[in-house]
């Protein structure tokens, strides 16, 4: 599987030297880029630290350097990387290159980026728009820290395997993810979430040096080995989700994902709220005046969706739907919706007088306000504190508002493994294998 040409700076890091054709070929598996974004503050400059100092290796020229600074910075000044101290003199400089950066004369170190610590080498890139962290880090290594970040370690030793070998396979068939922009893949929930070694624990390293190597194949080749929270009772077909069928990714009965979090919820949403959710994506149709379900999956997922508005309509399919709605909020699209009624949120509002504390009701479309010049001005907006202590904005303009009850089962995207299912058939006594047989569908484990 082709990766970017990493594995001949490990090489040199290691001290070989050999022709760049047979480090390629020798190394190319030892090591994965992953861009870092979560420990980065700054594009400008970057703070690193070692207890060891760092090896300073440049790229294109292959020269190094020891820098016994156990803290250095690195700025991209007129199109030269520097690295300085800490008090700003420059302790070495690439121009025109990129660098590689180790703890020890060899990459199986640690690095501390910002307040964040990574495994094995750092490199950094010159970009368009500043400095781009990259770790450079073995596969085990990565998946220490992903399987943490992706499910919680006091999960049943079982389920955090067929976490780990699900994690290890999905890393494999998106390892070009990011090729084009010259790394694997990236720490977010775009690719996996990685949170380097300080989010490392015990049992999940366990759960990974266990199946070391395992990965999970469909007639011989490794699959997109998807995952996601809580199916609701029933995943969801790849077809469905996205457009793609794949045969492994079909949706199966889910039983133990019923019971575990999130696998029911509900929520309302009002006319004016979702209309606004509309306006920040882009959609204008007016008032809403209504939600009709067009199309829904075998698994009862809703894959095409009407919003009704005075002004016109719009229709939302598939991912969208939970983009426009919130995926905070709207958990899966596995939901049904039932209109509650109208209310008039400008109603029901009290207010305590100068001349007494008894609460009186008010209408704030009637209210006037003095501003600091003594003038008076009618109120069209005005922050309230409910009972509960929190607050919500009043538009006395609006009138009554249309309130959808939302119903629904599971959480994330649904195809592929359930998390919360891989919890519950654990603690069954199912294996990992098992596991992994149970949702994706056909496969073997190699």
């Amino acid at each position: 599987m082709k990766k970017i040409f990493i594995s001949l700076l490990i090489v040199i890091l290691l001290g070989f030297s050999i022709q760049y054709k047979y480090i390629f070929a020798d190394y190319m598996d030892d090591y994965i880029s992953i861009k870092l974004t979560s420990p980065v503050k700054s594009r400008e400059i970057v703070k690193l630290g070692s207890d060891d100092g760092f090896y300073v290796y440049g790229i294109k020229n292959f020269e190094d350097e020891y820098i016994s600074n156990q803290i250095i910075y690195i700025e991209l000044n007129d199109d030269k990387i520097e690295v300085k101290d800490d008090i700003g003199e420059i302790l070495f400089s690439i121009p025109e290159d990129n660098l590689i950066l180790s703890s020890g004369n060899k990459c199986d170190s640690i690095i501390k980026v910002e307040d964040k610590r990574y495994r094995d080498c750092i490199e950094i890139k010159k970009e368009k728009n500043g400095l781009s962290v990259i770790n450079l880090v073995k596969m085990d290594h990565y998946l220490y820290g992903v399987v943490p970040r992706e499910m919680p370690a006091s999960f049943p030793i079982e389920a955090l395997k067929a976490q780990a070998i699900a994690a290890r396979t999905y890393t494999l068939k998106n390892i070009n993810k990011h090729y084009n922009e010259g790394y694997n893949l990236c720490d977010t929930t775009h690719c996996q979430i990685y949170g380097g070694m300080d989010e490392e624990h015990v049992r999940t390293n366990e759960a990974v040096d266990a199946t070391k190597g395992k990965i999970i194949t469909y007639n011989g080749e490794i699959i997109d080995a998807l995952y996601h929270s809580n199916s609701g009772g029933h995943t969801e077909d790849s077809v469905e989700a996205w457009g793609n069928y794949f045969p492994y990714l079909v949706g199966v009965k889910d039983e133990f994902s019923i019971g575990q979090p999130n696998s029911e919820w509900y929520f309302t949403i009002d006319s004016y709220e979702l209309n606004s959710k509309l306006k920040n994506n882009g959609i204008y149709i007016g008032d809403i005046i209504d939600l009709e379900i067009l199309k829904t999956s075998p698994r009862g997922g809703i894959t095409s969706l009407k919003i009704i508005g005075t002004a016109g309509e719009k229709i939302l399919n598939k991912g969208e739907i939970r983009q426009v709605f919130g995926d905070d909020k709207l958990k899966s699209t596995w939901f049904s919706i039932k209109r509650e009624g109208t209310f008039n949120p400008a109603a029901g509002i009290y207010a305590i007088s100068g001349e007494n504390e008894e609460p009186k009701k008010i209408d704030i479309s009637k209210a006037i306000s003095i501003d600091k010049n003594l003038t008076k001005n009618t109120v069209k907006e005005a922050v309230v504190i409910e009972k509960d202590k929190t607050s919500r904005l009043v538009d006395s303009s609006r009138g009554n508002n249309i309130v959808f009850l939302i119903e629904g089962r599971g959480y994330g995207h649904g195809v592929g493994m359930s998390q919360w299912g891989a919890k519950k058939m654990a603690e069954e006594g199912y294996t990992y294998e098992e596991i992994l047989k149970h949702y994706y569908t056909g496969v073997e484990i190699n």
